[in-house]
């Protein structure tokens, strides 16, 4: 009730500032597709300083009089200018720049699935997003699918296991997607550089065939395929980051782009020396290129190369020790695309090779972590008419090796503990073929279907993937989509690197949507029931999220999901699962002043996830350490969270601009409790806390 009145009133007060309508709001679209353009440049004929750029829904608001003139560009578009009349509203159409190539010329690629995307996320979107830190799984992380039940980039979308989350790059599946990663594979920060990112498409379940070994949502990432009229660079410096851009048009069909990073740990530590007093230190480089090629009118060549090395130390606290955990990484990933133009249709060719080494060093915990990965795809995409075919086969192989001392118990983590050896080696895998049709049965329905089926594998169950799309418009701003399939994914555990785990999961969602250049409202209903080898899972889920854009350059947004889920192993009863989230609650309000001024502030609620109680104890005197049994599983309190950012705009001249952002983490400084841990005889028990108020800075120069 309370969530309704609140949508009242920000309704009934957005009615009365739009009677107070002082400057031009608009919407910018494709005049083809009728997709909206985010990052378009709007700015005044007659001084171009006065400017801004349209938002993640391709809305913008400018301070404007009646008949001034507004110019909108778009990069790939033609350039438009328009006159501001009494209404105060525009509603801005671009053409895409014609080109005097013949139809057989290579156009960007698009997903035949694609209308079926429930949200679609540009480089814009997660630079202004001020919950994403410009990161793209965290901008992910601030939807009303995103379940993540800590501050991670491991992707949890409703209600399922992170493991579960496909994460590809140019087609690729990007396996270990995470920097500063744990013993578990959770880690902060994701690898992929946003200034390379062209598109990020997210289905937050019922995952498009196209792409394989995935069940629970899929997160499909391309990077920029045009090439750029003019050389480029950027530089940024902050608290914890110096990163170099630069970008280079070679010829007329191809141009380079690198960057690098170093990201030290001294001068954010300075700034927050009380909130970060357990992080003791993080570094990393990285270095990267981005080569595109348009090798001829109907051919192109896309190679992406990174490289990246880390390390990290922090202080943990266990009952039987205290001191700091330690972890080194190296990695390396080079993915190549060509895809080929014929006569009826297009052939696509996708490589990707991921080599990664990490040493982890916990007391007597000293252990190495080898993963390689490879993966080959062939595919040819058909389009006649109304109806469009996607097919192929893909081939996805991961090894694990995993090496070093660990405690021969859990609960003696001291060094004067025993150890032993352990060594694991594991691979998986998957041979797929596939196919999916997607028909175009009228302007306001179309219909798609996918069959994915495992072949030759060892070690295996045999398997078949099915899905069935449909999507409505039943009027103008509106959009139903039904969605139902069965699907299956191969993986090593991250908890034990000799298993391999058979992710099974039946599914059934309806999204309903309607979306204008000023309101959008969205409810989402999805029964998911799964099953990962011995134990199955059940999530029944729903959300709601609404936008408001008001004019006074104002935006609001809420989002409400509620989740049942519950697990239940082989011969034992159904208990609740650590996703059984009776609410979490998101809210994010953006107010653009002077034009080229943004502060964003982002509040979350959630219900606290569930712990598993220390009851009793057992003294071994063998040990001199007590083993703790444990009780009835309990909630831990909620969770809250007040991120705010600040950013400014500064255009140099006509070609250069920069990016000036503050930002504050947490801002009321709640104790959001992660854990427990407990003292040497489990009397005492200390709150493992999330991140507490962090203070960040940064500049970015576009030249």
């Amino acid at each position: 009730m309370r969530i309704l009145l609140l949508l009242l009133l920000i309704q009934f007060s957005s009615q009365i500032l739009y009677a107070q309508c002082s400057n031009v709001t608009g919407s910018v679209l494709d005049t083809e597709t009728e997709a909206v353009l985010p990052g378009a440049t709007v700015y005044h004929l007659s001084d171009y300083q006065k400017g801004t750029t349209t938002d993640i829904n391709g809305v913008f608001s400018l301070v404007a009089n009646v008949n001034n003139q507004i110019k909108i560009s778009f990069i790939g578009y033609e350039t438009q200018t328009i006159i501001v009349d009494s209404t105060c509203t525009a509603l801005v159409r671009l053409a895409p720049l014609a080109t005097n190539l013949s139809e057989m010329t290579i156009r960007a690629e698009r997903l035949v699935a694609e209308g079926f995307t429930i949200t679609k996320l540009s480089k814009l979107n997660i630079y202004t997003n001020p919950g994403a830190k410009a990161d793209p799984l965290l901008a992910v992380n601030t939807l009303p699918a995103a379940t993540t039940l800590d501050e991670s980039a491991n992707i949890s979308l409703r209600g399922a296991d992170p493991s579960e989350t496909g994460i590809f790059l140019n087609n690729v599946p990007i396996n270990d997607a995470v920097r500063y990663a744990q013993l578990n594979g959770i880690g902060t920060f994701s690898i992929f550089n946003t200034a390379i990112i062209n598109q990020m498409l997210v289905y937050p379940g019922n995952p498009p065939l196209e792409y394989g070994n995935t069940t629970s949502g899929l997160i499909a990432l391309s990077t920029d395929e045009q090439v750029p009229k003019q050389n480029t660079n950027s530089i940024t410096l902050s608290l914890a980051n110096i990163g170099f851009l630069s970008s280079r048009k070679l010829t007329e069909k191809s141009a380079l782009t690198t960057f690098t990073n170093i990201q030290p740990s001294a001068g954010i530590k300075f700034i927050n020396p009380t909130s970060l007093e357990r992080l003791k230190r993080f570094n990393t480089i990285d270095l990267g290129l981005h080569y595109l090629n348009r090798l001829s009118e109907r051919t192109l060549l896309k190679v992406f190369s990174y490289s990246n090395a880390e390390s990290f130390s922090y202080e943990t606290r266990q009952a039987t020790f205290n001191g700091n955990f330690d972890q080194e990484k190296w990695r390396t990933l080079l993915i190549a695309n060509l895809r080929h133009r014929l006569k009826y249709g297009e052939l696509s060719f996708n490589n990707g090779v991921n080599a990664s080494s990490s040493k982890f060093q916990l007391s007597i915990i000293d252990t190495k972590l080898k993963l390689q990965d490879y993966y080959s795809s062939l595919t040819y995409q058909y389009a006649w008419k109304l109806l469009e075919v996607k097919t192929g086969i893909t081939y996805d192989y991961r090894s694990t090796n995993f090496s070093g001392a660990v405690p021969l118990y859990g609960f003696a983590m001291g060094e004067e503990h025993p150890t032993f050896s352990l060594s694991s080696s594991q691979t998986a895998q998957t041979p797929e073929a596939f196919v999916y049709a997607n028909y175009h049965v009228s302007e306001k329905w179309q219909v798609g279907a996918g069959l994915r089926k495992n072949a030759f594998a060892k070690k295996q169950n045999d398997y078949l993937s099915s899905q069935i799309n449909v999507s409505y418009q039943p009027a103008a701003y509106w959009n139903i989509i039904l969605s139902a399939g069965n699907y299956n994914k191969i993986t090593i555990s991250q908890e034990d690197y000799s298993q391999l785990l058979h992710f099974e999961s039946k599914q059934y969602s309806v999204d309903i949507s309607r979306k204008s250049s000023r309101f959008e409202n969205s409810l989402s209903l999805y029964y998911k029931a799964g099953s990962r080898n011995e134990l199955q899972t059940l999530v029944k889920g729903i959300e709601f999220y609404s936008r408001y854009q008001l004019p006074q350059k104002i935006r609001i947004d809420l989002a409400f999901t509620s989740l049942d889920a519950s697990q239940k192993a082989i011969q034992s009863n159904r208990l609740s699962s650590r996703y059984d989230i009776n609410y979490i609650i998101r809210n994010t309000v953006e107010y653009k002043f002077f034009s080229t001024w943004t502060i964003a502030a982002v509040l979350m609620r959630r219900q606290g996830s569930f712990y598993d109680p220390v009851s009793q104890t057992n003294y071994r005197a063998d040990l001199n350490a007590y083993e703790p049994g444990y009780g009835n599983t309990q909630r831990l309190p909620d969770y809250y969270q007040m991120d705010m950012s600040l950013t400014k705009l500064l255009l140099l001249g006509k070609k250069g601009t920069a990016v000036i952002f503050l930002s504050t983490g947490n801002v009321p400084d709640f104790q959001n409790v992660r854990s427990y841990t407990y003292n040497f005889d489990y009397t005492e028990k200390s709150q493992e806390l999330f991140s507490l108020r962090t203070f960040y800075a940064g500049l970015i120069l576009n030249f």
